[in-house]
């Protein structure tokens, strides 16, 4: 039976939401907005960037007051964002270049999947290729700092957050993983990572005063504040900060500050969050870059942590003028220390140093957006591999959500096709803008690869699925049947699909920056397609291209479905990976990371705060407990839970272990943070302290891999049922054979935080550790227990 919050806080029910709300954040006390209060520690370098951090200060120290603000303020010029140089002391300037799917928005680079069409996959090492085949693109374009990769800003709090698909997995762990790998793929390719969006990021909707893009918003310019997102204490860190200390871990070079206010405060005003959680806690070297438009005021943004101005004084006419001048005013009259701006350029410059930019002569800057009006040579730096990678991950992350037995395909002989989504969009593939914006309309768009705004990619081309089906069925003698229009074609689908073997209808939805989904249905005529499909045939596939979890109840159940995919946003091999998993040259293995309800209601929060008013507050009053450990607590059953996705053969699960022989220190982290933390027999919080494994073995008859998944129930009443605390893929296992997974549990995976003395700690009692195939098949547990 499902609850109300309010009824769950006066039974008072061990769901952690009463103690958030008896003792809800007094924001008036944080005072998160206050420098002196939360003043940012002392710079070291760190575990890593010692020698990088010397040479980075004498730098500084022989630069004039001018010359550090130059190398802290965005200027115009032919990236995205620019940054001054010094040259008389060897510094040329800095080229910053969106985004997290590839280097956007120049040609000759690759659209990659999107993020969550690689979580899909959950395979680290696809995660890992997939950054540094981008990094090298970014650097090869004469990038220096690459604007990526998201790092939980947003998490997927929201189910219609529209930025959801530039991320990861809807759990702090597994996008932790992701955020790690990522970082580190970037800049082992030479390029500078920027994790983004500090903090709390969960809504497009008033996200920035200056975004008029948004429908919501019936005043001036200026007069309405960003959106708050107001957390508390144990949410901040069990939630949302997770994921930024494994950037941090990883070693980024750089942050980005979110648009969002965090408790009242602007994120890149925000001393408390920059000075005292990113800069203190989580130890972070590097500098905290200011989102486009995310810096509201000179002095407060200084003073409160932020290091580099995006993109400064020369776009007075679009987000105000900051910085540059301002900052050196504000210097020479005492409002803002120098040792301030001394630390945002030695944060700035010590990354540089580290990655060898200062000895490595970057090929020129190539990285022009068309939008400045810059001269935009064509360069092709693509390398013969990526286009495999992509298409290997777009067929990894491709989940099977439904299959009554036709896939994969045998060979049909009459195949019909239907949708606009199947073939290329009549104007042009990146015809919808320079930011995918211009779209979506009826019978236009084409094959939706990617969603709109920064993250957006152009695809040096797009490989249609009704390309790769034609070429297919040259091949095998079929016969091949289409309707690409969405509309106007009842008649038309009445006539051929009673005559075909098989009717592939391939729909999407679509998401873009700045406006938040009106709501999670496929687009508007998408519905009524698969209607008239299953009205003239008894054999349908459906093939989603979307950006998150849609609305499929009127159609999922209906006999004559007979196979459903979610193949994400899967980039510019989109036709070849969902054809490879069709026909079984792949066997999907990817898994949901997020929680697909029956209904919309069934998520908490069901709504993206839009009142009018001049102060948009948003409560994150479900605490902890987002996605699938809301179903949990609350015992919701979903349509597919966190984890689910078929196989075209199946798999069994044995031989759990729990082994404390293997417990080791911290080899991992790159940088160290500073979080404190209870048990004082371990040095680092990311110690492991023992191994969790089991045998998964193939007992089907194709070739198959298979995602296990570790949860872990702690012994605390305010924690949900379980989390998931590791995942192992197996690759490629044959029938019959056996593999074993294995997952390591860290010291703060088994933690909580104390929100008294603000450290990490494992409470006393028995842990269960459960392992399956997705968050409620759990076949296997064991326990471990805590005394002292």
């Amino acid at each position: 039976m499902k609850l109300k919050l309010e009824a769950l806080l006066s039974l008072g029910i061990a769901l952690g939401l009463s103690s958030v709300f008896a003792q809800w954040l007094d924001v008036a006390s944080l005072d998160s907005g206050n420098s002196t209060k939360w003043p940012a520690p002392a710079l070291t370098g760190g575990k890593s960037w010692g020698d990088a951090y010397a040479k980075a200060s004498a730098l500084v120290a022989n630069m004039t007051l001018a010359e550090k603000v130059n190398v802290t303020s965005g200027i115009l010029g032919p990236c995205v964002g620019n940054l001054g140089g010094v040259p008389r002391l060897g510094i040329e300037g800095f080229c910053l270049e969106d985004g997290p799917a590839g280097v956007r928005p120049v040609h000759g680079t690759s659209q990659f999947p999107s993020g969550l069409a690689t979580a899909a996959t959950w395979d680290v090492d696809l995660i890992y290729q997939r950054s540094h085949s981008m990094g090298k693109e970014f650097y090869d374009q004469g990038v220096h700092i690459a604007l990526a990769p998201v790092t939980g800003g947003p998490l997927g709090r929201a189910p219609r957050m529209s930025r959801n698909w530039e991320g990861w997995y809807a759990d702090p762990y597994a996008t932790g993983i992701a955020s790690y790998l990522s970082v580190k793929g970037l800049q082992d390719a030479g390029v500078a990572a920027t994790s983004k969006h500090f903090i709390a990021y969960e809504q497009e909707t008033f996200r920035n005063q200056y975004n008029r893009t948004e429908p919501y918003s019936i005043f001036p310019a200026g007069e309405q504040r960003s959106i708050s997102s107001n957390l508390d204490d144990k949410t901040t860190h069990e939630i949302y900060l997770w994921s930024f200390a494994e950037a941090v871990r990883a070693g980024t070079a750089h942050m980005m500050c979110s648009y969002n206010e965090v408790n009242q405060t602007q994120a890149c005003h925000n001393a408390y969050t920059q000075n005292h959680l990113l800069k203190g806690e989580l130890g972070f070297q590097g500098s905290i870059i200011s989102d486009w438009g995310g810096q509201h005021d000179n002095v407060a943004s200084a003073l409160g942590g932020l290091d580099m101005a995006m993109p400064g004084s020369g776009y007075g006419q679009i987000f105000g003028s900051l910085w540059g001048e301002n900052l050196l005013e504000l210097a020479q009259n005492g409002t803002i220390p120098e040792d301030r701006i001394d630390d945002a350029a030695i944060r700035i410059l010590m990354p540089w140093f580290w990655l060898g930019q200062d000895q490595a002569k970057l090929p020129e800057v190539n990285a022009i957006p068309a939008y400045y009006n810059g001269p935009n040579g064509y360069r092709d730096i693509r390398e013969a591999e990526t286009a495999g990678l992509v298409r290997r991950i777009g067929a990894e992350g491709a989940t099977l959500l439904k299959n009554s037995g036709v896939l994969p395909l045998k060979k049909p002989q009459r195949i019909a096709v239907l949708g606009n989504d199947a073939t290329d969009n009549a104007i042009g593939t990146n015809a919808c803008g320079t930011g995918y914006r211009d779209c979506p309309k009826d019978n236009l768009n084409g094959t939706m690869s990617m969603g709109g705004g920064s993250g957006y990619a152009y695809a040096p081309y797009l490989v249609t699925p009704l390309d790769v089906l034609k070429a297919r069925s040259v091949k095998t003698g079929a016969e091949i049947s289409a309707i690409t229009l969405d509309t106007g074609v009842n008649a038309s689908i009445q006539s051929l699909l009673p005559n075909s073997d098989v009717v592939i209808v391939f729909v999407n939805s679509w998401a873009v920056e700045g406006f938040d989904r009106a709501d999670i249905k496929l687009h508007p005529n998408h519905d009524a397609l698969i209607a008239a499909a299953v009205n003239s045939s008894s054999n349908v596939i459906v093939v989603m291209h979307i950006p998150g979890v849609v609305d499929v109840e009127r159609w999922i159940d209906n006999d004559n479905v007979t196979a459903v995919i979610a193949a994400w946003y899967p980039g510019q091999e989109a036709g070849n990976a969902i054809v490879d998993v069709l026909y079984g040259d792949v066997n999907p293995s990817g898994k949901l990371p997020f929680t697909w309800a029956k209904s919309y209601d069934d998520y908490y929060p069901n709504t993206i705060i839009a009142d009018a008013v001049t102060a948009p507050q948003s409560n994150f009053t479900e605490g902890i407990f987002i996605d699938y450990r809301w179903f949990d607590a609350q015992n919701i059953t979903p349509r597919y839970e966190f984890g689910y996705g078929l196989s075209y053969t199946t798999f069994e699960y044995s031989d759990l272990l729990l082994d404390e022989s293997t417990a080791h220190s911290d080899e991992l982290a790159i940088q160290e943070t500073n979080e404190a933390f209870a048990e004082s027999e371990y040095t680092s919080l990311y110690d492991v302290l023992f191994t969790v494994s089991a045998t998964v073995t193939n007992s089907g008859n194709v070739t198959g891999s298979e995602v296990a998944q570790l949860y872990a129930s702690i012994p605390e009443d305010d924690q949900p049922p379980r989390v998931l605390r590791g995942f192992d893929k197996v690759k490629d296992l044959a029938p019959g054979a056996s593999s074993t997974v294995s997952f390591e549990l860290r010291l703060k995976d088994l933690s909580v935080w104390d929100v008294v003395k603000q450290r990490w700690y494992v409470p006393r009692g028995e842990f269960t550790f459960s392992v399956g195939p997705s968050s409620r098949v759990l076949p296997l547990s064991t326990v471990w227990s805590k005394s002292t």
